[in-house]
């Protein structure tokens, strides 16, 4: 049996060893009355006891992708542009979420089998819709690109951005909440404390990160962390929103991999590098029309050597359904632009990473079932080195 597959196996088998714990039984009561529910649903899988207080639910996700290049999502920006063509699971995932004891107590897993990681482990109370606390690792929620769910995306990946400046998924504690809902101020935000270690890493190996984003919900809805109006909203949903991070820590990037390093850093000491960020970011979507926007600032401090360096980048992305504007055309067929930058050091006026990205989304059911086609025109400048290439990538995400 593969490592693979004895995961899926032990993920199956706590689930059935736990439904019992939850109230299921074999035999039915004496009333006849069913105590428990399985059934499929729109996640996967799932189980409900008859008082509503457990909830489980399992699905697979499976995205597989050709690319004219290597790229993952782990790619760091001083790495070279693959040239070899790849069709290959980009992404596979178990999911394991739902509700314990209490529709309040949510926790949520997820294992991603073709890299062997476990991404997710995370389990939140929410008191009111003023406050919740969430603890275990997950993606912070620091930009809404990153944020995104990978099967959430308009395009086949993240823009050139992500490498730079996402925070990417830590284990910490974060307070959250939406206050004044529905209202002209209706707002959303988060703050705590995350460990600065990156995915997988232990507490030990930094000093911590302190994190804080406020989102002002414009029109009065709350837009998810998800892209595409699939639903055509006949109503707006909005976002302006500005998040903080600042603290010690013994890495200058994250990925799904974990911490590292960006070009011109090495590893040191936990608390090596003094790092802070900001961004700012807009979205919104109504009536098939879908727009996101970041701006990106980052300095880090190498504390050994007295290195200080600013960082800044972003991208604007605005998809339509073109049956928005020609009624003839077919309704599951999306069509995207993007265009993102980075300076990866405003000290150096000759380097910079700039993208265009064209897309094209067939929905056969919304995010869980999809066709995605995407070209690319990435240029890196690194003085006195110049590279470009056109990236053609074909994608089909499907969750079952």
């Amino acid at each position: 049996m593969t490592r693979n597959q004895l995961a899926l196996a032990l993920l199956l088998t706590v689930t059935l060893l736990f439904l019992p714990c939850l109230g299921w039984s074999a035999e039915p009561p004496a009333n006849g009355e069913n105590p428990s529910r399985f059934s499929y649903g729109p996640r996967g899988l799932q189980y409900e006891s008859q008082d509503g207080n457990n909830f489980l639910w399992f699905g697979v996700r499976l995205q597989t992708r050709y690319s004219n290049e290597v790229v993952t999502q782990d790619e760091l920006p001083d790495e070279a542009f693959g040239t070899q063509t790849d069709f290959a699971l980009n992404r596979g995932r178990f999911k394991l979420g739902g509700h314990l004891l209490s529709p309040n107590l949510s926790v949520y897993s997820e294992y991603d089998f073709p890299t062997e990681r476990l991404i997710d482990l995370r389990t939140t109370y929410q008191f009111s819709e003023r406050l919740s606390l969430r603890i275990g690792q997950w993606k912070t929620e620091f930009n809404r690109e990153r944020r995104d769910s990978s099967g959430e995306q308009q395009f086949a990946e993240r823009s050139i951005v992500t490498p730079w400046f996402t925070i990417d998924r830590q284990q910490g504690a974060v307070f959250s909440g939406r206050v004044a809902a529905d209202s002209a101020i209706d707002s959303s935000y988060w703050v705590g404390w995350i460990s600065g270690a990156g995915r997988g890493g232990s507490l030990s190996e930094a000093d911590g990160l302190w994190f804080g984003r406020y989102q002002w919900n414009f029109t009065g809805e709350l837009l998810e962390f998800s892209q595409s109006d699939i639903g055509r909203r006949s109503k707006g949903a909005g976002s302006i929103a500005v998040a903080y991070v600042d603290g010690r820590t013994g890495f200058t990037s994250f990925s799904s991999a974990g911490g590292g390093q960006l070009p011109g850093f090495e590893d040191g000491a936990p608390d090596r590098y003094r790092l802070t960020q900001v961004v700012f970011e807009t979205a919104w979507q109504k009536d098939g029309l879908s727009w996101q926007q970041e701006f990106h600032w980052k300095r880090i401090i190498d504390r050994q050597t007295g290195v200080d360096r600013e960082i800044t980048g972003g991208y604007a992305q605005f998809g339509a359904f073109v049956s928005r504007f020609y009624p003839s055309a077919p309704e599951p067929l999306e069509l995207a632009v993007r265009v993102a930058a980075v300076d990866p050091d405003d000290d150096i006026e000759a380097d910079f990473e700039r993208e265009l990205s064209l897309v094209g989304n067939w929905f056969f059911n919304g995010h869980r079932n999809k066709l995605t086609a995407d070209i690319a025109r990435v240029r890196r400048q690194y003085v006195p080195e110049t590279d470009s290439r056109t990236r053609i990538r074909l994608q089909w995400d499907w969750s079952f």
